[in-house]
């Protein structure tokens, strides 16, 4: 019986193995269809002398490549040190050609199986001390092809309905994408894990050793986590990278820019705002400025400039005319305007849950919507206080010893007056900044919950405005920072702390959103450090990461 086919591929395999040759292993183990002629001949073998339905198939083949691959066995190094037996790359190469001698790309389930199965065998092979490295991109590219079938699954569960019911070690449920990461990640964890490398994992300023491919690893767990909406499960591999990865900044920017867009998104879903915006604003710095990656910059910049907004720094024109910034002025502008204004009544039109202003549905769609909404009323609300003090607010003589004030019911009158505003009809001529006639404006509609809506004696609830709610919201600015003074409770007026040391008494009362925050931040973090992101390097032997201590995805 002929088994040349299988016999010379096996033969370079262990050509490549022995000149240390890691793309040329890539190069001849191709995973997705369609095949060249050669690995259709190939593939005609297998199915003929290594039957699928026969039981002694799969260990016959394993013989065959370790008679064939001699490089799997016990040996030297070039310095007589003794080098341990390389099973575990028979086997890798054994589940890759059952893989492409079974595949069928009408059946996405036997091969999403069949893929971990070749992805875990890779895993062990990438696992040995010395010789591990060389199927490193081999894996990297295995990976991607797993993540794309992964996600692709994950987005149409009705053809996953047998997998589903899949669960963790610790008895969880996980999706397939989760159960994929879970899988990758041990090649992660094997690549932070590499001792063969010298301390630090950094020589000639690069990536030594296996730790060359932390990041490429970590980027194809973070792609699905992302793009099948399992976002809770990052933080292991941010946690892992933070306790043994090199410094980011020796990996190539490639890398840098793609790690650095998931931690960002990572820490702006986690609210974590003040860290996303220093962690995108490095990932835009690294971005290349060319047309091929418009859109990658384009995703950057859009969370940047949100992360930036929530925290006070509203984009300016010259951001807004970058190319990858096209139409970002008529969504955000608007916005950003309504916040300086304080004007309550346009914000909470733009962010009302019901999506009718033009822009809302593409804010969801970039999940911002309710961020922005949550997050910058109260920075509405300060301006509304700044804006009533500026016309309303009483500024002590040079003689008088009094601090200037504010009287809280002149904010009640004019937060009444855009909560009508808001209700009122779009035909109705708008009222110009803040001169008053309220009684052409409506009454706030009344509201009752749908599960109540219809049952006797429930009251509908017609929210307006009154002086304890004026007070409760102005003691929440000043305990955030956003207003300098106190209140009097019996006299009900604010008063402005620092007015003497300042310019204006406006500069003192309310002092810039961006950096209280930012200030506050530093205070808490203890500087600008984010986690996740390696910024310095060890002079150690490096910390090792536990596989007991990992917790999986989904749990």
């Amino acid at each position: 019986m002929s088994r040349q086919i299988v016999a010379q591929f096996c033969h370079s395999v262990n050509t490549a193995i022995a000149n240390r040759d890691a793309l040329e292993i890539q190069s001849i183990l191709l995973l997705e269809p369609p095949f060249p002629p050669v690995y259709q001949d190939l593939i005609a073998e297998l199915r003929n002398e290594y039957p699928p339905d026969e039981d002694e198939s799969q260990d016959r083949l394993e013989e065959v490549i370790r008679h064939s691959v001699p490089e799997t066995a016990e040996g030297q190094d070039e310095e007589g040190r003794p080098v341990q037996n390389w099973t575990s790359m028979a086997s890798f190469l054994a589940s890759w050609l059952t893989f492409i001698r079974d595949v069928d790309t009408t059946q996405l389930l036997k091969a999403y199986e069949a893929m971990s199965e070749v992805q875990q065998r890779g895993n062990a092979a990438l696992a040995h001390a010395t010789k591990g490295i060389l199927v490193l991109p081999t894996l990297l590219r295995y990976a991607q092809v797993f993540a794309r079938l992964a996600v692709g699954l994950d987005r149409e569960p009705e053809l996953a309905q047998g997998l589903l019911a899949t669960t963790n070690t610790e008895g969880r449920s996980e999706s397939l994408a989760e159960r994929a990461v879970n899988i990758i990640q041990k090649g992660l964890l094997t690549c932070l894990n590499d001792r063969n490398t010298v301390p630090g994992g950094i020589k000639d300023d690069r990536p030594d050793g296996k730790k060359i491919g932390v990041y490429k690893i970590a980027n194809v767990c973070l792609k699905i986590l992302f793009r099948s909406d399992k976002l809770d499960n990052c933080s292991t591999i941010f946690q892992n990278i933070s306790t043994a990865s090199p410094p980011l900044h020796f990996y190539p920017p490639a890398d840098r820019v793609t790690y650095l867009y998931y931690l960002g998104r990572y820490h702006f879903i986690s609210n974590n705002f003040y860290q996303a915006q220093i962690v995108l604003q490095q990932a835009y710095q690294d971005a290349p400025v060319h047309p091929s990656v418009l859109t990658q910059r384009r995703l950057i910049l859009l969370y940047l400039l949100v992360a930036n907004l929530i925290l006070g720094r509203f984009p300016s024109e010259q951001v807004y005319s970058r190319p990858e910034a096209e139409h970002f002025r008529e969504i955000f502008h608007p916005i950003t305007e309504t916040i300086r204004k304080g004007d309550l009544a346009s914000f909470q039109q733009m962010m009302n849950l019901d999506l009718s202003w033009p822009y809302a549905a593409k804010l969801c769609k970039w999940k911002v919507f309710y961020q922005i909404g949550n997050r910058c009323e109260i920075l509405v609300y300060r301006s509304l206080y700044r804006k009533v003090f500026l016309l309303a607010g009483r500024q002590p003589g040079p003689f008088e010893k009094v601090p200037p004030s504010l009287d809280l019911n002149a904010v009640v009158v004019a937060a009444a007056f855009l909560e009508k505003r808001a209700s009122a009809s779009s035909a109705m001529p708008q009222s110009n900044g803040f001169t008053f006639d309220q009684q052409s404006l409506p009454t706030p509609p009344a509201y009752i919950d749908p599960d109540f809506e219809g049952m006797e004696g429930i009251e509908p609830y017609v929210h307006q405005f009154d002086i304890d709610e004026i007070e409760l919201l102005c003691a929440s600015l000043i305990n955030e920072g956003f207003i300098s003074g106190y209140i009097s409770p019996k006299l009900k007026k604010l008063a402005i702390l620092g007015a003497k040391k300042a310019t204006s008494a406006a500069r003192a009362g309310f002092p810039n959103v961006w950096q209280v925050l930012s200030t506050k931040k530093r205070e808490q973090a203890g500087g600008d450090e984010v986690e996740g992101w390696v910024k310095t390097q060890s002079t150690g032997g490096g910390k090792v990461v536990k596989l007991t201590n990992v917790r999986p995805a989904g749990a």
